[in-house]
């Protein structure tokens, strides 16, 4: 017999069965009262013995065995909010054992065929636990990894992280969604000041379906070209309950056309609102600041309707002005030109409202549909000096997700279907003396939908876990502008020409299977089928035509096969090292293939590129998971995950100068000839003494792109501006815990240095300086109803501009903040 206690202290033989049996001495009203108290859970598809102690690890509760577990039982996935009896019962699942309350958390678990419960265990003190639903939702992360990241990432072998809720209300509220992701390793984000989307950098890809950036697994395919970053994505921290990042490609939903990774930003669920004990809850979150931080904040409320029904609904609030920039030191390197690259903190006002409704049901045993909405919409200006166009964005995002846990090896189901439409509503005021006034609406709509399902059973020597389905999703594009003066442009080349109209659809289907044998080697092995169509018309200008707009038409598909593979070792309890290889296939976007017409003005002329060739990864990785407690003292833990990778991308999309077939050129969308090569090293670490705390991450780069592509003969090929991640990046943060751990001070470091612009325009472009912020943040836990939390970001009032800055707009100098949580 076994006992797992607290942070997987585990006694053996006589003791764990005497501390079992002692408990019987509490009366059976505490140990009734105790086994209501619940937790939060996020324990992986493991070992059994592994997941129960994670389970006493998280809940403190005694739990002792009277028989020895199956041999080689593998736990399913649980994630949720459960009393300790509940998630031990539903880890259990189809084993012959069974789950006895004793005493006040303390608890025997027992073989049911056994012929008598084991002696010293009173079957009228004890309380018999009937079975229980797994959910789907793990709920905010709030594990003892970075950023609060739960023991999931340090026992995946692959490159995945986490941001929790409370790592993003340390933050003292956001500006922007981006400063939330700033300490996770390998990622960066592409900011534009002015502009509230986030577009994320995965190991130095981004844009143009690079990366799948999701909302509750609904994917964000929003594009607006311009004069910096595509890609944008459109959602309110406020509403979030936690951000999951998997970096490379995957051989599960969500990995169709994808080579860079994903992030899912995961919105709130009713736990994250109710308190333990409670049926309802509210949650109100506000803060306000210095430096033109006026307001941001949210307000919830949830519900439990009997034991099948949760509800919540959200709304967030975000109001901020134009900040003061950094006065100390300068953004920008020497090499930059004096003359147009001045960074400003002009017209970087946003005016935001956003909203969630969600609602979940049991609808049947073992059978959970969770239908959501989330909302946005947003007020901001964009440009520089005397032409500032104002642009309003909204976002509407629905989902209806299945899910069927039998409980049986065979089925442990996920289905879902979505819809989502992201718009830019701009308009732009007349540049005077050739450029009349215009107003344009820029939209994608998407339609998408996953079905995947795993099945678990046993061979000798191995448990097997195969899964597998399919995936679709649908992008209709639509660009149109209505002009002061009608006859202008009466072919609308200057707005659809670089975000043109057209469809495209992405489909795969995939299947991974798992071998673990005991609890040291597991063998991963994966295969996706991609297939892409896509089609849409334009105009091309032409110079043989008679310097006129001529028609083109474009259909075109293919599919690929793309395997992935993973080995993982477990030599010492606490350590896996891993190695994998994995491929991508990235289709072409609309927006690449069908480029045309002209830039705003005229005079400069884009052309569509109907032979491009879909971009191929190859990713090698090795890594190493660490995951120990009690390394200095009985209750502290210690995380860290560490990954070197080289990737090469095959066919690199990127916009370059081709012939027009005259003297002149066009901007168009090419294949480079050599493969972009991209290698570098991610680095998570955390050590959490409960009193003390201290992490960091660590990203390190290198990127090479070779210019070399096929120019029609041009005279003066160029590679227009690329954006390359930070060669460098580091993030650590530390605090202290004070007063039974109510009250957090702490602090972070922040220092990157950026890369350099690839491309012609590298000698007009700006050079930003390596920069290293300071801040500092506190909370106070006054009780369970009321938390205050102050933040100093950028202390030092350090001058700079982000590392990927999309425009040149100087990032925040100075900023105070304080905020309340309240939680009824």
């Amino acid at each position: 017999m076994r006992l797992a206690m607290g942070r997987g202290f585990r006694l053996a033989g006589l003791s764990a069965w005497l501390l079992g049996a002692s408990a019987l001495s509490a009366a059976p009203t505490q140990a009734q009262q105790a086994s209501e108290t619940t937790y939060r859970f996020d324990v992986a598809a493991k070992p059994l013995a592994a997941a129960i102690a994670d389970v006493g690890a998280t809940s403190g509760w005694r739990i002792a065995y009277a028989a020895p577990l199956p041999a080689g039982a593998q736990s399913r996935p649980l994630s949720g909010v459960y009393s300790t009896p509940q998630a031990l019962t539903a880890l259990l699942g189809d084993t012959p054992f069974g789950v006895r309350v004793v005493g006040p958390r303390a608890v025997t678990l027992y073989d049911r065929n056994a012929a008598a419960i084991p002696s010293g265990v009173d079957a009228g003190d004890a309380i018999l636990i009937g079975p229980v639903e797994v959910t789907a939702n793990a709920g905010s992360a709030g594990g003892p990894g970075w950023q609060g990241a739960s023991d999931d990432v340090y026992e995946t072998p692959g490159s995945v992280a986490q941001v929790g809720r409370q790592a993003i209300d340390e933050r003292g509220g956001a500006r922007n969604t981006a400063d939330i992701l700033r300490g996770v390793s390998g990622l960066n984000t592409v900011v534009d000041r002015q502009n509230p989307g986030v577009n994320v950098n995965i190991r130095g890809l981004q844009d143009q379906g690079r990366v799948n950036m999701s909302i509750d697994g609904a994917r964000q395919n929003f594009q607006q070209a311009g004069h910096g970053s595509t890609a944008y994505v459109y959602v309110d921290p406020e509403l979030l309950s936690r951000v999951d990042v998997e970096k490379g490609a995957t051989s599960t939903a969500g990995g169709a056309g994808v080579i860079g990774g994903v992030v899912n930003f995961r919105t709130l669920d009713a736990s994250d609102v109710i308190l333990d004990g409670k049926t309802w809850g509210t949650r109100l979150n506000a803060t306000t600041g210095t430096n033109a931080f006026d307001f941001n904040g949210s307000a919830a409320l949830a519900a439990r309707v009997g034991e099948s029904v949760e509800v919540i609904g959200a709304v967030g609030r975000k109001k901020l002005g134009e900040y003061e920039a950094g006065k100390r030191g300068d953004a920008l390197d020497e090499r930059s030109s004096d003359s147009s690259s001045t960074p400003v903190s002009d017209f970087v006002t946003q005016d935001q409202w956003s909203w969630l409704l969600k609602a979940s049901a049991e609808v049947a045993e073992n059978h959970k549909i969770t239908l959501s909405y989330i909302g946005l919409n947003t007020d901001f200006g964009t440009g520089s000096g005397a032409y500032i166009d104002t642009n309003t964005v909204e976002n509407h995002t629905a989902t209806a997700a299945y899910r069927w846990t039998p409980g049986g090896p065979w089925f442990d189901l996920d289905a879902k279907v979505y819809y989502t439409r992201t718009s830019d509503d701009q308009f732009r005021p007349a540049r005077p003396p050739r450029t009349p006034a215009a107003r344009v609406d820029y939209a994608i709509d998407t339609f998408g939908g996953s079905l995947q399902n795993t099945s678990r059973f046993e061979m000798p020597g191995v448990n097997v876990a195969v899964t597998y389905g399919g995936e679709y999703f649908h992008d209709k594009t639509d660009t149109a502008s209505v002009w002061a003066d009608p006859g202008f442009d009466p072919d609308n080349v200057q707005f659809s020409g670089s975000n043109p109209n057209g469809k495209r659809g992405v489909g795969s289907a995939f299947g991974q299977i798992e071998l673990t044998h005991a609890d040291w080697l597991q063998v991963i092995g994966g295969l996706r089928y991609d297939r892409y169509d896509l089609s849409g018309s334009g105009l091309v200008f032409s110079e043989l035509a008679g310097n006129a707009f001529l028609p083109f038409h474009v259909d075109r598909s293919q599919g690929r096969l793309s395997p992935t593979a993973t080995i993982a070792v477990t030599p010492l309890a606490g350590v896996q090292v891993y190695g994998s290889y994995k491929q991508g296939f990235r289709p072409p976007t609309i927006m690449e293939t069908l480029l045309g017409g002209s830039h705003i003005g005229g005079s400069i002329y884009f052309a569509p590129n109907p032979n491009l060739k879909p971009e191929i990864s190859e990713t090698w990785e090795a890594g190493v998971n660490l995951k120990f407690d009690g390394v200095l003292r009985d209750d502290d833990a210690f995380r860290a995950k560490i990954a070197i990778y080289s990737t090469e991308v095959k066919n690199f999309i990127t916009q370059a100068t081709i012939s027009n077939g005259g003297e002149g050129y066009y901007f168009a969308n090419v294949n480079l000839k050599n493969p972009a090569t991209l290698k570098g090293l991610d680095l998570e670490a955390n050590y959490d003494a409960g009193t003390a705390y201290i992490g960091a991450s660590v990203s390190l780069i290198d990127g090479t792109y070779d210019e070399d592509y096929d120019s029609g003969g041009y005279a003066y090929p160029s590679l227009q501006s690329l954006y390359l991640a930070p060669k460098t990046k580091v993030a650590i943060d530390g605090g202290f815990r004070f007063f039974e751990r109510k009250l957090t001070v702490g602090g972070r470091l922040t220092r990157v240095v950026p890369e350099d612009m690839l491309g012609a325009a590298n000698t007009q472009s700006p050079i930003y300086k390596p920069y290293v912020l300071l801040d500092a943040y506190a909370s106070y836990k006054i009780n369970d109803n009321f938390t205050v939390r102050a933040a100093i970001e950028n202390i030092t009032d350090r001058a700079y501009v982000d590392a990927m800055a999309s425009q040149l707009t100087a990032s925040p100098g100075r900023t105070a903040t304080l905020g309340v949580t309240a939680r009824f």
